[in-house]
């Protein structure tokens, strides 16, 4: 385990240094900052006005939880650029640390070296962005599942619902085990009390704003849907990309509104498809070799189907990989096999690294008609093609593998053959 903690010291120090501190990169901080700043000067005009109502309105597009960390580095005297994002990071390879001290604990150095690999491959999203905080929340839940922890991770996804919506996707996984009604219970309390927290800081429509603004947007330029349309705006044929009022790049003109309407489509179609997985498996038992996949499928086909995809997005799937991969190498009745585990890593490893080349590093060539933007293209239709065949892998194994325990069937059958 020294090697792994070295390794992961290694990797965080280098990503520090090449990502951040050599480019003088800041990312989402920098948007961070300035809505918090701009919080701070409103309050400052508004002296009549209370505090806590008038700063729970920044960040409308987050949960006020997290809305309120992301506020709290400049109110706590870090208000320049530099100062605020050093903070983030902070905040962000705290969160890495502690999910791979649970990975270190609970699967063995697998999954640790997983996870090493896929924020590193990320370059600078992992330490840059607030999704580090909800990513490790359902990654933790997904752990405690496999571990049939159901309370423990009712409460992991509740804290991972506080800092993003999604999260929360991973909910019907609570049915895993004889712990689902204290797990059920333990999201149930967990959330109420956030909830409450959150209408007392911000009010009720504060509460909805994450929900109600993320279904006003459009088709962002890096989304599965998005690939016809950025196809045609890179051969001059009428689309055109722009910078939106959701803080997104966004492709807009001809045949758009017919991919919003596909994913809305496939959206439903997901989501029947996810729904019989779910019901197979606990029909099943709830076996616990599945988990990780059955959250994959989740979580990627809310990916692949959304008009909104992000870099971060990818930062979403490591967790349970990570998990899939330490549960594989743990071994034991219920263990993944283990070729299928390496293979899901050794994917997403690879949809890491392309992601990381469409951003930062090719970004400009795809907001600019550029010699290079086909080559940009080609990279963004191989990771978002990936991202597919990523998600409906997982279907396929979690489907396959709901069967409960091969091993032990197949050695009932040997003896019953003999009786």
């Amino acid at each position: 385990m020294v090697l792994v903690a070295v390794a992961w010291l290694g990797a965080k120090a280098l990503s520090c240094w090449w990502w951040v501190f050599r480019t003088g990169e800041y990312s989402d901080t920098y948007y961070y900052f300035l809505e918090a700043r701009e919080a701070v000067a409103t309050l400052a005009a508004s002296p009549g006005s209370s505090a806590v109502a008038v700063l729970a309105q920044a960040m409308p597009e987050y949960p006020t939880p997290a809305a309120w960390l992301l506020l709290a580095p400049y109110l706590l005297g870090a208000d320049d650029p530099t100062s605020y994002r050093n903070v983030i990071i902070a905040i962000t390879i705290v969160a890495d640390a502690w999910f791979a001290f649970l990975l270190a604990r609970n699967g063995g150095p697998a999954g640790v070296l997983a996870w090493v690999a896929f924020t590193a491959a990320l370059g600078g999203l992992p330490l840059l962005r607030l999704d580090m905080l909800p990513a490790v929340a359902a990654g933790a839940a997904v752990l405690l599942l496999v571990r049939r922890r159901g309370g423990r991770a009712g409460v992991a996804i509740a804290l991972g619902t506080a800092w993003k919506v999604w999260p929360l996707i991973l909910a019907p996984l609570l049915l895993a085990g004889r712990s689902r009604v204290r797990g059920f219970l333990a999201l149930g309390v967990s959330g109420m009390l956030l909830a409450l927290a959150s209408v007392a800081a911000g009010g009720w429509e504060r509460l909805f704003s994450p929900l109600t603004y993320q279904g006003e947007r459009g088709l962002q330029i890096e989304a599965v849907a998005a690939l016809g349309p950025m196809w045609d705006w890179g051969r001059g044929l009428g689309t055109h990309v722009y910078y939106s009022s959701f803080h997104a790049y966004e492709v807009g003109g001809p045949g758009v509104q017919e991919a919003l309407d596909a994913t809305r489509v496939a959206q439903v179609a997901a989501a029947l498809v996810c729904v019989a997985v779910v019901v197979r498996w606990v029909l099943k038992g709830t076996p616990t070799r599945p988990v990780a996949w059955l959250a994959l499928s989740l979580v990627g086909a809310f990916v692949v189907t959304s008009p909104a995809l992000s870099p971060q997005y990818l930062l979403w799937l490591a967790p349970f990989v990570a998990v899939l991969l330490g549960q594989a190498a743990a071994g034991g009745p219920q263990a993944p096999p283990w070729g299928l585990a390496l293979a899901t890593a050794g994917l997403l490893a690879v949809l890491c690294v392309l992601t990381t080349i469409i951003y930062p590093v090719a970004y400009t060539s795809l907001l600019e008609q550029r010699s290079t933007t086909d080559a940009a293209l080609l990279v963004l239709t191989a990771r978002n093609l990936g991202l597919v065949v990523l998600t409906l892998g997982s279907l396929v194994a979690a489907w396959r593998f709901t069967d409960g325990n091969h091993r032990k069937r197949r050695l009932a059958t040997e003896q019953s053959r003999l009786e």
